[in-house]
Parts: structure tokens; sequence; C-alpha cells
């Protein structure tokens, strides 16, 4: 491409600036995956938390119900 001051467009420049793109994207997907993933099991650990107590407590309101 060439405009009315002489400049020319590098294919090569264009290439590379689409290739550093993409490589950012990946980047920046594989970025949110891993951030998915921690989450997941964060939630996870803690909805086990929650119920492992919930039990504990439970059980221990039987045993005070029963002579």
């Amino acid at each position: 491409m060439t405009d009315g001051a002489g400049w020319k467009s590098s294919s090569r420049g264009e290439a590379a600036w689409k290739e550093e793109r993409e490589r950012i994207a990946s980047r920046n997907a594989e970025a949110r995956k891993q951030g998915k993933n921690r989450r997941e099991s964060y939630e996870q650990t803690r909805d086990d938390a929650r119920r492992a107590t919930a039990a504990r407590l439970h059980a221990e309101l039987l045993k005070q119900r029963l002579p």
C-alpha cells in the first residue's frame, strides 16, 4: 500500500504485529483459564468445608435430642 507521502506498508511488520496480538490473546486466554480453575477449586474447597461443618453441627444436635 502506498499513500501520497511515499510511505509503503511492510507486510513483514504487519505480520509481526498480528503474530504479537495473537500471542497476547493466547496468553490472556490461558490466564483466564487458570483463574477459572483456581476459582472453581477454591469454591469446591469452601463448599466441602461448609458441608462438613453443617454435618458436624447436625450430628451434635442429634446427640443433644437423644437422652
